[in-house]
């Protein structure tokens, strides 16, 4: 049975243009899933209402199952206890995704105290060690700054702390190594990998970048213009996509890569 199980899933807008049709994917427990498509795809905008995150005015439906709750009928009060404690989000940009008055110790602190019931001296001490689990080796000084006083890179792997503090059961990550350069990038996504393997989450990764999903997802959904045109492997679809714009997706990655891109070569 999926853990997470997007059904027919439409959204409109107040004046009635459709931004996603029927979109409909799934992913099991300890699952990894890419869904992938060019900007204005719907790819983001089904991550965000997978948790109810859509502007005001927006019409959804279909269902969204986790373990078979649709979270698209549940009170506001019940949708909060989930967002965080059972399924958490990373931004494409943190500088933008956290708190700029408030320091990084309080905000990876926040989830722990809202969701756990943690005392200020337990949350504190549990994200010291979350900073370690990230790489943050620097992590008194890091708990004692504010999000500008970071690097790009040093605050994603906060924004991964703070996702991953309530040891959710699903992580949608959507775009989160965009906004890095190559280096950074490289190194965020490995930290990914490492710690999606460590603690079991089941991934749903959203991203324009082939190659980047590809490191990281053993399944794809690839979507365009609001639709799912291909579900499929991430093997299979390098081997031999069902549908031409896959096929564009790929032959675009290897012209930019200029290398044989496959799943064996990343």
């Amino acid at each position: 049975m999926s853990l997470l199980e997007v059904r027919d899933l439409t959204v409109r807008t107040s004046g009635g243009r459709t931004l996603l049709d029927s979109v409909s994917w799934s992913v099991e427990a300890g699952g990894r899933l890419g869904v992938i498509g060019e900007s204005g795809s719907g790819k983001s905008m089904t991550a965000l209402a997978v948790l109810g995150l859509l502007p005001d005015g927006m019409t959804t439906t279909g269902q969204v199952l986790l373990d078979g709750v649709d979270l698209l009928t549940l009170p506001s009060r019940r949708l909060d206890r989930i967002r965080g404690a059972q399924i958490a989000m990373v931004f494409q940009e943190p500088l933008t995704a956290l708190d700029p008055l408030m320091t990084v110790g309080r905000q990876i602190a926040g989830p722990l105290r809202l969701h756990r019931g943690h005392s200020r001296a337990q949350a504190r001490e549990q994200a010291a060690a979350l900073c370690r689990m990230v790489r943050l080796d620097d992590y008194e000084r890091i708990l004692g700054s504010y999000p500008w006083q970071l690097s790009g890179g040093q605050r994603q792997r906060v924004a991964l702390a703070m996702a991953l503090a309530c040891e959710p059961r699903v992580l949608l990550a959507d775009e989160p190594t965009t906004a890095l350069d190559v280096t950074v990038q490289a190194e965020v996504l490995d930290l990914l990998d490492e710690l999606v393997d460590r603690t079991g989450v089941t991934l749903v990764f959203v991203s324009h970048d082939l190659p980047v999903v590809a490191r990281v997802a053993r399944d794809l959904v690839v979507m365009r213009e609001g639709r799912v045109v291909e579900s499929t492997t991430v093997a299979d679809a390098l081997a031999a996509p069902a549908h031409p714009y896959t096929r564009q997706l790929i032959d675009a990655a290897r012209a930019v890569t200029r290398l044989p891109f496959t799943q064996e070569a990343l």
